[in-house]
């Protein structure tokens, strides 16, 4: 497949698969236009969820706290929000985590300190390494039922923030007898 920078159009090269591609998340944006993330961020010259609806997968991008900045169009269809409810929410929040409903909210219960989600965006930011197709299983509020669902994500530091490409998110199957579905 070839790849074209999704903001300046350069040519990024071909790769047969995204594990051959240079990075796990930005694999449609050259390292220039990777490097201004930030401070396009910081500038907000364009909506950050417009400047990252030029990417074609579902991303969120994620400060250090962590807390969602923003949301592309296929992120947040994905997930069912519109732009305000996604912009400066943990992560839990945006995907309607029981846990971030608790007193202490997202990234403050004793769940979170396991919470593959947190553990693998903070890792990220840490030390710089990407994380491909990382499974979580989160119990979420969907109406008025909890559920467990099946998420697939992966991560991607670009200067000071992550993008956390969401890979997945559906329904878990059902556990076998004696297997908890977030094991």
């Amino acid at each position: 497949m070839k790849y074209v920078c999704a903001w300046r159009q350069a040519d990024l090269g071909q790769t047969d698969s995204e594990t051959d591609s240079k990075h796990a998340v930005t694999r449609g944006v050259c390292d220039s236009c990777a490097a201004n993330l930030s401070s396009i961020a910081a500038e907000r010259a364009e909506p950050l969820h417009d400047f990252l609806d030029r990417l074609e997968v579902p991303v969120l991008l994620v400060e250090s706290e962590p807390r969602v900045l923003a949301g592309n169009k296929l992120a947040r269809d994905l997930l069912g929000k519109g732009v305000g409810e996604i912009s400066e929410c943990g992560a839990g929040d945006v995907i309607e985590c029981i846990n971030a409903s608790k007193p202490g909210g997202c990234g403050r219960e004793v769940h979170c300190k396991t919470c593959t989600i947190r553990n693998t965006v903070t890792e990220t930011f840490e030390t710089g390494r990407e994380f491909v197709h990382v499974q979580a299983f989160p119990d979420v509020q969907v109406g008025q039922a909890v559920k467990t669902m099946s998420l697939e994500i992966s991560t991607e530091k670009v200067a000071d923030v992550v993008l956390l490409r969401i890979d997945d998110f559906s329904e878990a199957p059902a556990a076998s007898p004696g297997q908890s579905a977030n094991q």
